[in-house]
């Protein structure tokens, strides 16, 4: 199967990117971190550097490896496990190997605009417990979720519309 640069690139740059920021800003960060963020952006949830820096680590490796595992395996997994709209068509033998790399490409950005998620809200804890006053989460997050909504809408409705059934080539009725 053949996939376009731009989404693996993208997930194995932005993959880079986590790692450089974990290293970057792991030896800036206090003890222990405010972690968690109530509604009115107050911390209510701490952790300690270390757990809390190898847990998001680990949670953006197996996003980047499920992407990755994920959609070069479309192809050889059965057509019944895979959740398209006219999925009997759309993984018919003969289109199959056209489909897998289409919904490979979709996944991999999919899991891009995750780990991206994941970094953005990973940056503004850093930022919020590097700061001389306390850590307070400010509507920056609401953004944040807000253009990852958006980006996952966007793909769901590429798939949803790639995959409307075609009507049959060919003269009909003759």
């Amino acid at each position: 199967m053949r996939f376009d640069r731009a989404p693996v690139t993208a997930l194995l740059v932005l993959a880079a990117l986590a790692a450089i920021q974990a290293v970057h800003y792991y030896p800036q960060l206090p003890d222990t971190l405010a972690t968690h963020f109530g509604p009115n952006g107050e911390p209510n949830g701490w952790s300690e550097k270390g757990p809390f820096v190898l847990t998001y680590s680990i949670i953006e490796a197996l996003v980047v490896g499920f992407g990755l595992a994920l959609a070069f395996m479309l192809e050889r997994i059965p057509a019944w496990m895979v959740n398209i709209p006219h999925r009997d068509y759309w993984m018919a033998p003969e289109r199959r190997r056209e489909t897998a790399e289409f919904l490979g490409n979709q996944i991999l950005w999919i899991e891009a605009a995750t780990l991206l998620f994941l970094m953005a809200v990973t940056q503004l804890i850093y930022v919020k417990n590097l700061g001389d006053a306390p850590p307070r989460f400010s509507g920056d997050f609401w953004y944040i979720l807000g253009a990852f909504v958006a980006a996952t809408l966007w793909l769901t409705v590429r798939i949803i519309l790639r995959f409307r059934k075609r009507e049959p080539e060919g003269p009909v009725g003759v």
